[in-house]
């Protein structure tokens, strides 16, 4: 059975040869879903301010929303990706 490796690319990479951004996979399973959850309630936060503001008056170009919303597209997919690798990582034992 193959090792599994000690790190997985975030799929929001921009370059497959050469992954940037890692999720650390020996890190506690703990530590993982707590940062999962922060990436969650920012991206959630961002949202509702989204919808409860008049985007007439405070957005003044498409623009702004298209960078909100891509913000808060690359927290959920970073949540995503720190979840999947919780949801199949095991505890190491350090003793």
């Amino acid at each position: 059975m193959a090792e599994r490796p000690t790190h997985t690319p975030l799929s929001t990479n921009t370059s497959r040869t050469a992954p940037v951004l890692m999720i650390d996979n020996t890190a506690e399973r703990k530590e993982i879903i707590e940062c999962a959850e922060r990436r969650m309630l920012a991206a959630r936060e961002m949202l509702f301010t989204l919808s409860s503001i008049e985007l007439d008056r405070t957005i003044a170009e498409g623009r702004d929303l298209q960078s909100l919303t891509h913000a808060a597209y690359l927290l959920l997919a970073d949540a995503d990706d720190l979840y999947s690798v919780a949801l199949h990582h095991k505890e190491v034992s350090h003793g």
